[in-house]
């Protein structure tokens, strides 16, 4: 797709600006000199339905996700953390993944968990990510557009989820079969199945380099 194609797709109205809350961890900031930033790494933008916002991926996510060599970031859209709340339904939330992710270095890999991957997924459709990863998708919509560039997608869900309608039909939607986990798809931050299952999310991310 040119560019030009691309910026044509992309354009829609904006809905009203806020200003949002990102959460930022690098592999420098983990005062390892053992990890380093890894060049060929893409740099990973979370987002979830959880109220929390970007505090939900604090304690253990981004920690983790900087000590693979990668740029971590985590954004509250709109109506989350220390996000103001504005007007604008899911695709607002996916314009604040958007805007989220241009201030990134270099193209980011999305992951979105519950109402968050649905945001991912519809941000997918405007911002050329280098991967997309759906945790527990939740209220994801029915048709969502072609992702700019078609990235590797790997849909993540828990063992008790992965014969429900929703989950079969986004395996539908991109011809992939979920990677489930133990546990609850809530209690995914924190905790020895929550560390399993972010290991499992960046072994697949490694072996798409």
């Amino acid at each position: 797709m040119s560019l030009t194609a691309w910026v044509r797709r992309a354009r829609t109205i904006e809905p009203a600006p806020v200003r949002r809350e990102i959460a930022v961890f690098e592999p420098a900031d983990l005062f390892d000199i053992e990890i380093k930033d890894d060049p060929e790494a893409n740099p990973v933008l979370c987002c979830t339905g959880d109220p929390a916002g970007a505090a939900a991926f604090n304690a253990l996510w981004l920690k983790r996700i900087a000590s693979s060599g990668r740029y971590a970031a985590a954004v509250s859209v709109r109506g989350q953390g220390s996000t103001p709340a504005a007007d604008g339904g899911a695709d607002a939330r996916a314009h604040d993944v958007v805007q989220a992710a241009v201030t990134v270095p270099r193209q980011a890999v999305l992951i979105g968990h519950r109402e968050g991957a649905a945001w991912a997924a519809l941000a997918s459709g405007r911002y050329p990510a280098a991967g997309l990863v759906l945790v527990s998708p939740q209220r994801f919509p029915k048709q969502p557009p072609k992702p700019v560039g078609a990235p590797p997608v790997l849909l993540v869900v828990s063992e008790s989820e992965a014969q429900s309608k929703e989950v079969q039909a986004v395996t539908e939607v991109y011809g992939i079969a979920p990677l489930t986990f133990a546990g609850s798809p809530d209690e995914v931050f924190k905790g020895g199945a929550a560390e399993g299952l972010l290991d499992a999310i960046l072994s697949w991310l490694d072996g798409k380099k």
